[in-house]
């Protein structure tokens, strides 16, 4: 998604961004795949993240999704997820968004 400048006078591109809100598009840096650790947090990289951003777990599965994952942490190129400690495949969805 292309978001216009604050100051955009093209009708056109306004409009484009708005159905493209509408249509479900965001305004994430990254998406991506991951597997939870055994422990009780996952450090995972991530190019585009820096700190104060916006990181958005979604649980794949059941087991995923009974771990309780939370963010502990976003810094530049990383972010830490905190979850409860289990077994291997535990797979999470994540976006990264602008701060």
């Amino acid at each position: 998604m292309n978001l216009p400048p604050p100051g955009e006078t093209n009708l056109l591109r306004i409009v484009s961004a708005l159905r493209d809100v509408a249509e479900g598009a965001t305004n994430a840096l990254s998406r991506t795949d991951v597997a939870l650790s055994t422990s009780s947090e996952t450090l995972i990289e991530a190019r585009l993240c820096v700190p104060g951003a916006l990181v958005v777990p979604i649980p794949l599965d059941a087991g995923a999704a009974a771990a309780g994952i939370f963010l502990k942490d976003t810094a530049r190129g990383f972010f830490v997820l905190g979850h409860a400690p289990g077994g291997e495949g535990r797979r999470v969805r994540f976006e990264v968004r602008r701060p």
